[in-house]
């Protein structure tokens, strides 16, 4: 298993196609390149405000998409983030922000080179 990506969900999304088609992988790592910066932003500038339900918001966003693609370590920093801002946990929102935009950066990496694995 990639330490950034549980395969074995990126296998299940390739089964519902009959011919093993990436399309719907590739649809869903393009939105997800396309929409995780703004959503990653949109946590940090909501921690820096102190706008912890725009936070919340998009650390709930961004949980669903990392998980409907095996990015589980996203995803947990995603779930952890969207607890402290639901609670208002300053601290541990400001804590989990650099994390959080560091474990995108990791799936990102990994998705993008998945992405190109498909292309070549």
């Amino acid at each position: 298993m990639d330490p950034v990506l549980d395969m074995s969900v990126v296998e299940e999304l390739l089964s519902f196609s009959d011919d093993g088609d990436p399309e719907l992988l590739m649809d869903l790592i393009q939105m997800f390149l396309e929409d995780g910066p703004s959503k990653v932003a949109a946590v940090s500038e909501g921690v820096s405000a102190g706008d912890f339900e725009k936070a919340e918001r998009a650390a709930h966003s961004l949980k669903g998409s990392s998980g409907n693609l095996g990015a589980r370590l996203l995803q947990n920093v995603c779930e952890e983030m969207q607890l402290a801002t639901r609670y208002h946990k300053l601290d541990d929102s400001r804590r989990l922000a650099p994390m959080l935009s560091q474990r995108f950066t990791e799936a990102e990496g990994a998705l993008r080179k998945l992405q190109a694995s498909y292309k070549s």
